[in-house]
C-alpha cells in the first residue's frame, strides 16, 4: 500500500486556548521548521517575510479514523520548543478536563479551496434571532465576529464555532475544509435542535464531583468493552512498559470524580461472587466515550460475561507486594483451535510471550486470550521454538488459570505474579467454558482479527429466524430440557453467505463453533471401507471435543458433497453404500445434538439430501440472494471505516465519499452475492488509490481531505459494472440497459399504459398489500422492426430495472425435464435480481399453441405449462418482477397466455402512419448527428411511404450517415492531394490528419441530399399486403384490452 502522506509528521506538545479564535500559535522553533518545509531553498520567496503558515494538525486520540485539520499558524514566542497552542473548541475539548497533550503536524504548501457552500447549525434561539436579519451577509458577518473567524481562517466539517450555539454541518460537495469568502460563499443556516445550553449540567456535575471526593464510593456502573487497545501515549500517569495493560480499565473525568479516584488508582470490580482488581485510568479529551461508564478489554470482559452493570470500589493495593507463584496450572478452554495439534507450538509460543513480556497480575479463575497467526504454525516445531516470527493474527484461543502454588507449596487464591526464572507453567487438559459473545465484547476488533459480518434482524429475515431458533435452544438448555436441534441451510445460488451466517450467529450469541468443511474430506464412495473411514474421520474430529464446548454449533458446510439422495438408476452396490453413509451421518447428527450442540448443515439443493438425513433436521432455512435492502446493509458494512482500512497497514487511510448513495449502489447491484459486493468494495479501493495517485498534487489533496482518500460513487459503479460482466451463465445475466425514452420516437401513446402497469406497483407497493393482484405482464405485438425490443429496454432504463432478455432456443435442452428447469431458473434469476424485467423475444417460438407440436416428447407443451405456472406466481408474489413478451404473430400463441394475470396487457406497436410520427422517429434517430443547415427532417418524412417501420427509418438514417462519410472522405482525399501538390511532397492521410487538418475536417456533417439519396435506395421491409395482415390481426385482438401506438 502506498503511503500518500510521505512526509514524517512533527510531534509537538499541545497547549490549549479557550478564547473565541480558531487560529493556532506555535513556538518560534516550530514555526521555523514549518517554514523550511513549505518554502524550499530554490524558491525566490523570502521565508523571513512569512508571518503565518498553514499546517495540518491531528490529535489522534482513541479514534483511529479521526480527520486531521488544516489550521493557520502564527508565532507565539512565549511557547517552549516544539509547542503548539490549539483552540480548544476546534477539537471539542472543554475547560477543566484532562486532555491529550501531544499532536502530529504536517506542513502544508498547497492551495486551500474557498468554500462555495457552507451549512451551519445554530441553537434555536440564535436561529430565530438570525432570521430577523434580512441580509444573509449580515447573518454571516455576525457569526464571523462572534466566532473570531478571519478571512485566512480554515473552517472544517464538525467545527463548533460558538460553544453550544453554532456548528459547521457541511462544507459543500467533496469538501471537508476550506476558507470562507463573505462575497462568494453561500451560507445556509439551519435550526439545530440538539444544540442546547449545558451550563446547568456542568454546575451540577461539579457539585457532585466535590461531594464524592470525600468518600470511598461504591457504585454500580455500566460495563462496556473497548474496541481497540489504548495507545500507551494516552495513559496518564505514564505507565511502565512492563505493567499489565490487560487489567487497565477506563472512564472519563466525571466518572473518576464520582468514584473519588485519581487516574492510576486501583479498584475492585465485583459482580455476585466474582471480583477482580484493576487499574483505573482516565480518558483524555477529546473522546466519544459515554460518561458514567467503565470500559475494559477482553480479559476483564471475559470474567464478567454478559454483565451489563458492575460494582466499582476503591481498594488499597500495591503491585510491588504481590507474591510470585512457584507453580501455575493453566487449562485450555475447549475450542476447535485449541484441539488442533498443528497449532500447539505456535499457541505455546504466544502464551509464553504473553505471560513473560509484562508483569502479569493473575488470579485463579482468570481467562487469558491468546491470539496467533495460524499460517505460521508450520514454522514452529519442537526443535525450532526459539524463532520469533511476527504475522497478522487470524485466530484466538483462551486459557484459564486453574491452580496456583506459592514457594511454600501451599494453594493460593489471591493475586500473584509470574517470574520466568522461578515459576513453573503447566498446561492441563481441556475445560469447558462458555465463549465471550461479540455482542458483549468485540474481541476480534480488539485483537485485530478478521471481522465477522454483522447482520440486522430488521433486514435479514432468515437471520432473525436462525437467531430465534438458537436462542430457544439455549433457553431450553438452561432449563435442563434436552431438545435436539438440527438445521439445514439451503440456497439455489452459491456464495450467498450461509457460512458467514453461521459464524456470525455463533460468535454474536456466544457459542463455540466447530466447522468441518465436507469438501475437505476425502469421501470416495467406492467401498464400504472408504465410507467407514469418512465417518470415522468426522467422528474423530468431533467426539473428543463435544464434551468441552458447551454451548456449541457443529457446522458441516457442503453437506451434499458428502452424501446425496439415491438415484433410481444407480447400481445396487452404490445405492447400498449411499444408504449406509446416510444412516451413519444421521447417527452422527443424533450424537452431536445429544451433547447439547446445535447441528447445522448447508446444501445447494435441499431435495438432493437423503430422507434419512433430512428427517433429522427440525428446521430448513433458505438463504436467498440478497434483496435491495439487504444489499444496502452489506454495502454499509463493507464501506465502514474499519472494514475499508482493515489490513491496509495504516499507510493510506480510506473513507467513503459523503456523496455516495448506498440506495443507488444496492439498486445497481441486483443479483450479486455478498462475496461479489466485498470484491467490488476491495476493487473500488484499489481503483480509488490508482486514480488518486495519477492526479497532480495528490498529496496536497490527501491532506485537504483530512489525511483520507475518498472512494467515490463513480469508482463503485465502475466496479459493479465489471462484476456484472463476470456474472453470467448459459441463459444470460440481468443488467440495467442504457436506452432512454429520447432514443424512441412515435410511441407516446403506449407510455401511459406502461406507466400504469409498472410504475404504480414500484412506487406504491402498499396498494397491492391487501390482496389486489398487480398486472405484471405486457405483450408487444405488431410488424417486425417497430421497436418492441427497444421499448422493453427503455422501460428497464427509465425505471432502473434490471433487464433479462431470453431467446427461445436458450430454453431448449435435450434432456427430459431440463427445458422446464431452464424456465424456472430464468424466473428465479429474475427474482434474485429484482426489480427486474424478463423480456421474451419472439414469444411465439417459446410458447406456441399446445397440442399442435410434432415433437414426440411434448417438450414445447411442457415449456408452455411451466411458463404459465411461473406467470401465475408473478401476479401474486413477484414483488418487482415484470414480464414483457414480443411477437409478430400473437395468433400463434397459446390462448392461456393471454388470460388475466398473465400477458393480459396487449400493446400493438404499429408503423408510423402519419408524417408527425415519422418525424418523431427521424428526430430520435438523428439526434446525435451533426446536421447541415439545409436539412429539413419534416421534408424527409413527407417523401417516405407509410409502410416504413422503425427499423426502416434506422436503416435510412444509417445510410444517410454512410453517404455523408463517403462524401467527407472524398473531400479529405482532395485536400490531401492539394496539400501534396502545394508542398511538393507525398504525405499520408494519417499524417495530414495529425499535422495539417483542422477540427472541422474531422466532423461528418449530414446534408439533405444524403437523406434523399438514402430514401431512394431503401426498400420497405413490410409490404402493403403484410401490413394489411397485421392490421387484421390487430382487429382480432382489439377486444382483448389491446392498446396501440
Amino acid at each position: 500500500m502506498l503511503q500518500l502522506a510521505n512526509i514524517e509528521p512533527i510531534r509537538a506538545r499541545v497547549s490549549l486556548r479557550f478564547d473565541a479564535t480558531i487560529d493556532c500559535r506555535v513556538s518560534s522553533s516550530l514555526f521555523e521548521h514549518l517554514k523550511e518545509t513549505i518554502v524550499p531553498e530554490d524558491n525566490n520567496e523570502d521565508p523571513s517575510s512569512l508571518r503565518a503558515v498553514y499546517a495540518s494538525v491531528l490529535i489522534g486520540g482513541y479514534d483511529k479514523f479521526k480527520r486531521s485539520k488544516l489550521v493557520r499558524c502564527t508565532v507565539n514566542a512565549d511557547l517552549g520548543t516544539e509547542w503548539i497552542e490549539l483552540p480548544s473548541k476546534l477539537f471539542g475539548i472543554q475547560r477543566g478536563v484532562p486532555a491529550i497533550d501531544v499532536c502530529e503536524i504536517w506542513p502544508f504548501k498547497g492551495t486551500i479551496p474557498v468554500l462555495r457552500d457552507l451549512t451551519i447549525a445554530t441553537q434555536p434561539a440564535l436561529y430565530d434571532r438570525l432570521l430577523e436579519l434580512e441580509n444573509p451577509r449580515d447573518r454571516l458577518r455576525f457569526v464571523i465576529l462572534k466566532a473570531g473567524i478571519s478571512a485566512a481562517s480554515v473552517l472544517h466539517v464538525g467545527d463548533e464555532l460558538v460553544e453550544n450555539w453554532c456548528t459547521v454541518l457541511d462544507c459543500g460537495e467533496h469538501n471537508y475544509q476550506g476558507l470562507i469568502d463573505q462575497d462568494n460563499t453561500k451560507v445556509l443556516f439551519v435550526r439545530g435542535e440538539r444544540l442546547q445550553d449545558s451550563s446547568s449540567n456542568i454546575r451540577l456535575e461539579k457539585k457532585t464531583m466535590d461531594v464524592n471526593l470525600l468518600h470511598n464510593v461504591v457504585q454500580k456502573l455500566p460495563l462496556r468493552a473497548l474496541l481497540s487497545p489504548i495507545n500507551p501515549d494516552l495513559l496518564r500517569p505514564i505507565c511502565s512498559e512492563h505493567e499489565d495493560e490487560s487489567l487497565f480499565v477506563f472512564g472519563d473525568a466525571s466518572t473518576m470524580m464520582e468514584l473519588g479516584l485519581s487516574s492510576g488508582s486501583y479498584i475492585t470490580l465485583s459482580h455476585k461472587d466474582k471480583t477482580k482488581i484493576a487499574k483505573a485510568m482516565v480518558f483524555l479529551a477529546p473522546h466519544n466515550f459515554k460518561p458514567g461508564t467503565i470500559y475494559a478489554g477482553p480479559r476483564v470482559m471475559a470474567l464478567f460475561k454478559n454483565v451489563e452493570h458492575i460494582s466499582v470500589e476503591r481498594c488499597m493495593f500495591s503491585a510491588t507486594n504481590i507474591p510470585v507463584a512457584s507453580s501455575v496450572a493453566l487449562t485450555r478452554v475447549g475450542s476447535w483451535n485449541n484441539c488442533q495439534r498443528i497449532y500447539e507450538n505456535v499457541i505455546s509460543k504466544n502464551l509464553t510471550k504473553f505471560l513473560t513480556q509484562r508483569q502479569r497480575i493473575l488470579k485463579e479463575g482468570d481467562l487469558l486470550p491468546i491470539s496467533f497467526d495460524s499460517r505460521l504454525s508450520p514454522f514452529y516445531t519442537e526443535v525450532a521454538m526459539e524463532i520469533d516470527l511476527s504475522g497478522q493474527p487470524d485466530s484466538i484461543v483462551w486459557f484459564r488459570v486453574e491452580t496456583v502454588e506459592l514457594e511454600e507449596n501451599s494453594p493460593y487464591a489471591g493475586e500473584f505474579r509470574i517470574d520466568s526464572k522461578k515459576t513453573t507453567l503447566l498446561t492441563q487438559n481441556l475445560v469447558s467454558e462458555p465463549p465471550l459473545s461479540l455482542s458483549h465484547c468485540n474481541y476480534l476488533a480488539y485483537n485485530d482479527l478478521p471481522p465477522v459480518f454483522s447482520y440486522s434482524s430488521m433486514d435479514f429475515d432468515y437471520y432473525k429466524r436462525f437467531v430465534d431458533i438458537i436462542n430457544v435452544s439455549m433457553k431450553l438448555r438452561e432449563q435442563g430440557v434436552s431438545r435436539p436441534i438440527a438445521i439445514i441451510l439451503h440456497s439455489t445460488t452459491g456464495g450467498v453467505g450461509k457460512g458467514n451466517l453461521v459464524r456470525s450467529v455463533a460468535q454474536h450469541q456466544g457459542l463455540h463453533l466447530i466447522e468441518l468443511d465436507c469438501l475437505s474430506i476425502n469421501s470416495a464412495q467406492g467401498s464400504a471401507e472408504a465410507m467407514q473411514k469418512t465417518i470415522g474421520y468426522i467422528r474423530a474430529k468431533l467426539e473428543p471435543l463435544l464434551p468441552f464446548v458447551e454451548p456449541s454449533v457443529v457446522f458441516l458446510p457442503h453437506l451434499d458433497s458428502l452424501v446425496q439422495k439415491e438415484d433410481e438408476q444407480q447400481d445396487p452396490n452404490s445405492s447400498r453404500l449411499n444408504r449406509f453413509l446416510a444412516l451413519e451421518l444421521a447417527s452422527l447428527i443424533d450424537h452431536c445434538t445429544s451433547h447439547g450442540a446445535v447441528f447445522v448443515g448447508s446444501v445447494h439443493e435441499i431435495s438432493g439430501l437423503p430422507n434419512a438425513v433430512l428427517s433429522k433436521a427440525q428446521f430448513c432455512i433458505e438463504v436467498p440472494v440478497p434483496t435491495e435492502a439487504q444489499r444496502e446493509h452489506i454495502f454499509r458494512w463493507y464501506l465502514d471505516n474499519y472494514q475499508l482500512n482493515y489490513c491496509t497497514g495504516g499507510l493510506t487511510r480510506f473513507r467513503l465519499d459523503s456523496n455516495v448513495s448506498l440506495a443507488k449502489l444496492s439498486q445497481r447491484s441486483a443479483g450479486l452475492s455478498p462475496g461479489d459486493i466485498k470484491s467490488i468494495v476491495l476493487a473500488a479501493r484499489s481503483s480509488a488509490l490508482s486514480n488518486f495517485i495519477s492526479k497532480e498534487n495528490h498529496r496536497e489533496k490527501y491532506t485537504l481531505q483530512g489525511h483520507f482518500l475518498d472512494i467515490t460513487e463513480a469508482e463503485l459503479f465502475s466496479e459493479i459494472e465489471s462484476a456484472r460482466e463476470e456474472f453470467s451463465d448459459s441463459i444470460g445475466a440481468p443488467k440495467i440497459p442504457n436506452v432512454s425514452w429520447a432514443d424512441i420516437g412515435g410511441m407516446d401513446l403506449v407510455k401511459g399504459d406502461i406507466m400504469d402497469t409498472i410504475d404504480l406497483p414500484l412506487r406504491h407497493p402498499e396498494m397491492f398489500s391487501s390482496g389486489l393482484k398487480k398486472r405484471s405482464g405486457i405483450l408487444f405485438y405488431g410488424p417486425p422492426g417497430t421497436g418492441k425490443t427497444l421499448l422493453a429496454k427503455a422501460i428497464a432504463t427509465n425505471f432502473s430495472l434490471n433487464f433479462f432478455s431470453v431467446k427461445g432456443p436458450e430454453l431448449l435442452n435435450m434432456y427430459i425435464g431440463e427445458s422446464e428447469a431452464n424456465v424456472r431458473r430464468v424466473f428465479q434469476k429474475a427474482r434474485d435480481a429484482k426489480p427486474c424485467v424478463i423480456f421474451f423475444d419472439e414469444l411465439d417460438s417459446v410458447a406456441p399453441k399446445r397440442g399442435n407440436q410434432g415433437d414426440s416428447g411434448g417438450v414445447m407443451d411442457r415449456i408452455v405449462s411451466q411458463l404459465l405456472a411461473e406467470l401465475d406466481g408473478m401476479s401474486t408474489g413477484g414483488n418487482g418482477v415484470f414480464v414483457i413478451g414480443a411477437t409478430n404473430r400473437p395468433d400463434l400463441l397459446d390462448e392461456a397466455l393471454l388470460r388475466p394475470g398473465r400477458f393480459d396487457k396487449l400493446l400493438y406497436l404499429g408503423i408510423p402512419d402519419t408524417n408527425a410520427k415519422q418525424l418523431n422517429v427521424l428526430s430520435a434517430l438523428s439526434r446525435k448527428f451533426c446536421l447541415d443547415k439545409d436539412v429539413d427532417l419534416a421534408q424527409v418524412a413527407e417523401v417516405c411511404p407509410f409502410n416504413y417501420t422503425g427499423a426502416d427509418f434506422y436503416a435510412l438514417c444509417s445510410d444517410a450517415m454512410l453517404n455523408a462519410m463517403t462524401r467527407t472522405s472524398r473531400d479529405v482525399d482532395e485536400k490531401v492531394k492539394a496539400y501534396c501538390e502545394h508542398t511538393q511532397k507525398e504525405v499520408s492521410t494519417r499524417y495530414w490528419f495529425d499535422n495539417v487538418a483542422t477540427e472541422e475536417d474531422s466532423i461528418v456533417t449530414v446534408q439533405m441530399e444524403d437523406y434523399l439519396k438514402a430514401q431512394e435506395s431503401l426498400t420497405p421491409s413490410v409490404s402493403s399486403e403484410e401490413l394489411a395482415h397485421y392490421l387484421r390481426v390487430k382487429s382480432n385482438f382489439e377486444g382483448s384490452d389491446a392498446g396501440t401506438a
